[in-house]
């Protein structure tokens, strides 16, 4: 999953990776209209509008002609009606939904890229960054952040694996020294532990190296802790990068599905 994910963003990359010029809460918003964009372009051109206005309209006359039959007191006819207007309503859902089993597998993975590159601000030079690393329950002993270049080391370069609420852990904070593509080490039971951490865009929350080993004494992962893009706000619902994000295309997709009258 991880290495399709990988694929399906660089091709985001391609597609979107113009709008990180704008800034993060600018990147949202551009890439939330163009989803909106896209979704509502799609309902239109790949349904059947046609049939969609048709059967509304049919659903309204049989709504009408329900409500007159209760009113005469003829129930059976008016439970006639309402499964006619069953049958219709399904058929009217069934090709309404129809595109969006294209559409929500794609936007669900743009929502994924987005929040992958712009949910997170990149570490900048000389500002302090957390780094924990995450280790296997039988893993003792101490880990270290090898010196070299791209980072300054705001404290001990060596660190105890101790154990922490979840498994055990070691952590530092460093400085990053310089921009561009940066690597962090870090070795701990004769093994070398790198990662990447750019500047141009926010690196992975967390590097997984190994899910599980024979000794369970091994590194597990790097977690960095990175700070949030956006504050939690009535304006994004609450949500960070993820409202504001859903705005944008839902504001979008209201205003067009109105103005081009999409079923």
């Amino acid at each position: 999953m991880t290495a399709l994910l990988d694929v399906l963003y660089a091709v985001c990359d391609l597609l979107f990776g113009w709008s990180a010029f704008f800034g993060p809460a600018g990147a949202l918003v551009v890439v939330g209209v163009l989803s909106g964009l896209a979704v509502i372009l799609f309902q239109k051109y790949a349904s059947d509008q046609d049939l969609l206005g048709r059967c509304k309209a049919d659903l309204k006359i049989l709504k009408a002609r329900t409500r007159a039959a209760k009113a005469a007191g003829d129930l059976d006819g008016a439970r006639r009606l309402q499964g006619l207007s069953g049958r219709v309503g399904g058929k009217y859902m069934w090709a309404a939904l129809k595109p969006a089993l294209w559409t929500v597998p794609i936007i669900g993975v743009v929502g994924l890229w987005a929040g992958a590159r712009f949910a997170y601000l990149a570490p900048r030079t000389g500002e302090p960054l957390r780094v924990v690393a995450h280790f296997e329950d039988a893993a003792e002993g101490y880990a270290h952040v090898v010196p070299g270049p791209d980072f300054a080391i705001d404290g001990p370069a060596i660190s105890a694996v101790e154990p922490a609420a979840e498994g055990k852990e070691a952590a530092w904070t460093l400085k990053p020294l310089r921009d561009g593509e940066r690597t962090l080490t870090i070795r701990h039971g004769g093994r070398s532990y790198a990662l990447a951490v750019p500047s141009k865009r926010p690196p992975e929350l967390v590097t997984v190296f190994a899910r599980h080993s024979y000794g369970q004494d091994r590194l597990q992962a790097v977690e960095l802790k990175l700070r949030d893009s956006l504050p939690a706000a009535w304006w994004n619902l609450w949500l960070q990068w993820g409202g504001l994000y859903l705005l944008a295309a839902l504001v979008v997709a209201l205003l067009l599905r109105r103005l081009l009258r999409v079923q």
